[in-house]
């Protein structure tokens, strides 16, 4: 998950993103949050391009734009990334319908508002929305079925693009998928999307299309157990929504 958190203060930012590891931690077991920090709406839309983050955090009160004006700048590039006010008044709380806002939340705040936030965000929508950048291409995380290697290139197998191909690095595309809990590595070459296992048969994993993607027998016993963890945080985020 990439978050950005715009805030003039050093200790606000620390606190967001505290308390957005945490969240994921107790809801998301596994999930790698990547942040970048911004001191202004400014600074941020200097870099911002469009579905360059999956969640933005913003302050209300900054010198030069506020959040709202920030926002709207925002949706002029991005009509669908989650957008949360963390300010110190309720006094742009109807504003921030305007620029379709899913969170409001009014400092100083404890975890459990910050939590109580985070669940009326939706966060599984935003987490089924992700996406990773390889070369040219933007592919849906929920897409991929998993990743092989031929020589010099790397084979992502998809459900509605079938098997692409792409001149790079197989360790590139581990690092490009490692901060997401559902790409495990199966064997040396090989990346599979628990997300889209349906079971474990001997030494293979069962995709949801039918296909087995085999995995190393000296990983037999790694390979369950993480597959076993994986489905039980799964049915327990769905208890959670």
């Amino acid at each position: 998950m990439k978050a950005a958190i715009i805030d003039d203060l050093a200790a606000c930012r620390n606190e967001i993103r505290n308390c957005l590891n945490r969240y994921l931690n107790e809801n998301y077991a596994g999930e790698t949050p990547v942040f970048d920090d911004f001191e202004s709406g400014e600074a941020f839309l200097y870099r911002f391009t469009q579905a360059a983050y999956d969640i933005i955090f913003i302050d209300q009160y900054m010198d030069g734009l506020s959040g709202i004006e920030t926002a709207e700048k925002i949706r002029e590039k991005d009509g669908l990334v989650a957008l949360i006010f963390v300010t110190t008044s309720l006094d742009h709380a109807i504003e921030s319908f305007g620029v379709r806002a899913c969170g409001y939340l009014v400092k100083p705040y404890l975890y459990e508002n910050f939590e109580k936030t985070m669940k009326l965000a939706r966060l599984e929508k935003i987490r089924n929305a992700q996406f990773v950048c390889i070369g040219q291409a933007r592919l849906l995380l929920r897409d991929i079925l998993w990743c092989d290697r031929d020589e010099h290139y790397v084979q992502i197998h998809t459900e509605k693009h079938g098997t692409l191909r792409f001149r790079l690095p197989f360790l590139e595309l581990s690092e490009i998928l490692s901060p997401h809990s559902q790409f495990v590595n199966c064997y040396k070459s090989c990346i599979v999307n628990l997300e889209r296992v349906e079971r474990i048969d001997g030494l293979s994993f069962v995709m949801n299309n039918g296909i087995q993607v085999p995995f190393s027998g000296q990983r037999k016993k790694e390979m369950e157990l993480l597959f076993d963890e994986y489905v039980f945080q799964r049915g327990r985020e769905d208890e959670l929504e």
